[in-house]
């Protein structure tokens, strides 16, 4: 049976301090510290584990046709695991709202539940979820063809970005909607295809180029047919992520044996608990904690975000056991 690789936990363990850190900083701290090459990659690279895990799940189920893809039950196993613990993170903050703020109209209930609710990053959970939707779909053609189909989708990206800013889609829309991570879903199927035979000659180039988008968008004012705000979190950067993650993920071999590692893996497992449990945090209490030293301020804010976050994980998987034997 193939180990587990525990690069992956750990680099989803570090991309959600980023998530954090990104919450915590001030901009200008962190256009300083160039953080558009580092922390702020930490959704983009989300996005792509997402593909390149989902994709590694195919492989072994061998499936041949859409429809096995998009039966019931199995996409129902998909999304409920993204949809449950989000609807008790949502109640929660549905019942912080109505005591602290009035309550909302019934409209302003479906919409915050349809948007991911309150607080910094929401947006992920509508994101992710499209993202479940849409991988069949794109691992299905990426297995026809690889390489023609990634420019393919390519292409689709560049093209929907273009059509969003021709329809003059709004911001609020445009945030929760897959559209500019399309292509990290694509590059993180393509790397379970070619994780063990990867051409660096092209690679290294094409990061290359990213890392002159990145660079123009962020410090230079550049504007392309993207929707500005979301800068460098579009189809012309993902090239840097794939490399920056590629990295992560061989560069060096964790196996997950000393207390530090075992704790950062089972974090990267608890990732999407933490991200929930720390929307909520800036959301609800960060002006508690923002008057501090930004060093005494980030390190409550990832040690609440860890620890609630972690705890969450182990309580849903415990409800989980209870009523699977029950």
């Amino acid at each position: 049976m193939e180990k587990r690789n525990y690069n992956i936990d750990v680099l989803k363990a570090m991309a959600m301090f980023a998530v954090i850190f990104i919450h915590c900083v001030p901009r200008d701290l962190l256009y300083a510290t160039y953080s558009p090459y580092h922390i702020w990659q930490a959704v983009p690279v989300f996005l792509l584990l997402a593909g390149f895990n989902t994709a590694n799940s195919y492989r072994k189920r061998d499936f041949e046709r859409l429809a096995e893809f998009y039966n019931l039950s199995f996409m129902y196993g998909k999304i409920e695991r993204l949809i449950f613990p989000f609807a008790a993170v949502w109640l929660g903050q549905m019942v912080l709202y109505f005591i602290f703020k009035g309550g909302l109209s019934p409209r302003e209930l479906s919409v915050s539940f349809i948007t991911g609710g309150f607080g910094p990053g929401s947006y992920f959970v509508p994101i992710i979820v499209q993202a479940t939707l849409l991988l069949p779909l794109i691992y299905m053609l990426m297995r026809k063809n690889l390489n023609v189909m990634t420019l393919v989708l390519l292409i689709v990206s560049l093209l929907l970005e273009l059509a969003c800013l021709w329809l003059d889609v709004s911001r609020d829309l445009y945030r929760i909607i897959v559209v500019r991570y399309i292509f990290a879903l694509a590059l993180g199927v393509w790397l379970a295809f070619n994780y063990n035979k990867i051409s660096y000659k092209w690679l290294v180039p094409l990061s290359g180029l990213s890392v002159i988008y990145i660079t123009g968008v962020n410090y230079f004012d550049l504007e392309l047919i993207m929707e500005p705000v979301w800068l460098s979190q579009h189809a012309p950067a993902f090239f840097y992520t794939l490399l920056l993650t590629i990295v992560c993920l061989k560069a060096y071999r964790i196996k997950g044996t000393n207390p530090l590692s075992r704790i950062m893996v089972h974090a990267g497992r608890a990732s999407y608990h933490i991200f929930l449990t720390q929307m909520v945090y800036f959301w609800f209490i960060p002006n508690l904690f923002a008057g501090l030293p930004l060093y005494m301020y980030l390190s409550i804010s990832v040690v609440l975000s860890f620890g609630f976050g972690i705890l969450f994980f182990e309580l849903e998987n415990k409800v989980r056991r209870s009523l699977k034997n029950a």
